[in-house]
């Protein structure tokens, strides 16, 4: 009840609602964005990472493929709890930040030979 007087009207009550950022994740409707950074040996090679998850729990994932600019991994209902939809989540969607090591002009050198070698 919003400001109630003898011989008025009641008030409406207007509610605002915000979001609070949160550290690790960016919600996108039910998904939930994370952004995991990575050394380049393992965004070459392969890696087991954790992964955080909107509980506080941890999810362990190998990852096999070489990670590329543009690669994410989805984990199905790991996102936001769907209002609508009873016991159905969103998604967490996992991208990658490859972080790149500081070279000498040696191993500068010795990368571009092995990166331009033909083996065919």
């Amino acid at each position: 009840m919003g400001n109630e007087t003898p011989g008025t009207y009641p008030a409406d009550v207007t509610f605002i609602v915000a979001e609070k950022r949160h550290p690790l994740f960016i919600r996108e409707g039910d998904d939930l964005q994370l952004t995991v950074e990575i050394p380049l040996v393992k965004a070459l090679t392969g890696c087991n990472i954790s992964v955080p998850l909107l509980g506080g729990q941890e999810k362990n994932l190998t990852i096999d493929e070489i990670i590329h600019p543009g690669y994410e991994k989805i984990l199905q209902g790991q996102g936001m709890a769907m209002p609508k939809e009873s016991g159905k989540r969103g998604n967490l969607l996992i991208k990658f930040l490859v972080k790149f090591p500081e070279l000498t002009n040696q191993q500068r050198f010795d990368v571009v030979n092995i990166l331009t070698m033909d083996n065919c």
